[in-house]
């Protein structure tokens, strides 16, 4: 004891001969030691947003309202005359058309089916770690392969594997000029980029369905509950979450569908699979028209925000009770 007498009033000493302005700053950090670690920890992360997020976004909405070919410089203020040009002119009216209904056809078939199949393969079978392995895999290889693979089965000859196939089963005499073809390209563009993407929605909906306790199930069958109010009662109340997770993220890329635009069809026939991801590209990079490409990528952000703002309002609305 005595020896630690010394030892504190060492201490006692020293602060008392330290400034008094680092004293305050000591104590201060000793209190503030959390929030000053979760701000270290946080800086850099918004510093990069910052960088790359808010500010390519800042100087996508100045650009938005110019006429600008990215050799001159600087751009030509023009106001609202893109957005303009954008409402009013009927190709991008049939674009922004093309790309709602698209995109929520894609949107549609890939929950619907996403969840059957995930229903499926949650049950037990045997070798259904090779089924869901091969409902993954297209979304592990290159869309851009994919696609080109679909022109080859759509091949407009009597060589084109659809066309063999139609000409087998159904004694189909004349092929089919798939690529020029107003009313089934949209279809095909459809049923490519469900193929790309439906795994991913499975994934989700599988990994939301292992992860209901079994139990639940147990006791409502005690109660005499059928198979159909279990999953109307149990599973899918339960999976809210996941599926406003999988539409919100199912809409953002349907409404950004680029792959087989750019690959499949070149936007035609006719503007009939334009969308508007693929005119922005063109617009910009093609058409060396900066200004309007890049107020389209704003009335695509736009659009984007209101149908997810939707889509969360009716999650709380529905399932968290709220007004």
């Amino acid at each position: 004891m005595s020896e630690a007498r010394p030892v504190a009033g060492g201490r006692r000493a020293a602060a008392e001969t330290a400034p008094l302005g680092l004293e305050r700053i000591r104590v201060w950090g000793r209190r503030h030691r959390r929030t000053l670690l979760a701000y270290t920890i946080l800086t850099p992360m918004a510093i990069y947003f910052f960088v790359f997020v808010w500010l390519p976004l800042l100087f996508l909405f100045m650009l938005s309202f110019t006429e600008w070919n990215i050799v001159q410089w600087p751009p030509t203020f023009v106001g609202l005359s893109n957005y303009k040009e954008a409402v009013s002119d009927s190709y991008y009216r049939r674009v922004m058309l093309n790309t709602v209904v698209l995109g929520t056809s894609v949107l549609a078939i890939n929950l619907l089916v996403g969840f059957s199949t995930a229903l499926l393969l949650n049950q037990k079978l045997a070798g259904r770690g090779i089924f869901r392995t091969i409902w993954y895999l297209p979304v592990i290889i290159s869309g851009a392969v994919m696609a080109q693979m679909m022109v080859i089965f759509l091949h407009p000859s009597e060589s084109g594997v659809v066309n063999i196939i139609l000409r087998a089963v159904f004694g189909l005499k004349k092929p089919m000029l798939w690529p020029r073809d107003v009313t089934w390209m949209p279809i095909w563009v459809v049923v490519f980029t469900s193929w790309r993407g439906v795994g991913w929605v499975v994934t989700f909906f599988l990994a939301g369905l292992q992860s209901i306790d079994p139990v639940l199930y147990e006791a409502a069958r005690i109660d005499g509950a059928n198979s159909r109010q279990l999953l109307w009662n149990i599973t899918i109340p339960l999976m809210a979450p996941i599926i406003i997770f999988a539409t919100v993220t199912g809409l953002i890329g349907g409404l950004q569908m680029w792959e087989a635009p750019l690959v499949m069809t070149g936007g035609g026939p006719k503007n009939a699979t334009n969308t508007l991801v693929f005119s922005m590209y063109r617009d910009a990079f093609s058409n060396l028209r900066v200004g309007m490409g890049t107020a389209e990528a704003a009335i695509l952000l736009l659009v984007l925000t209101i149908g997810i703002s939707f889509q969360f309002r009716f999650y709380r609305r529905n399932y968290l009770g709220e007004g």
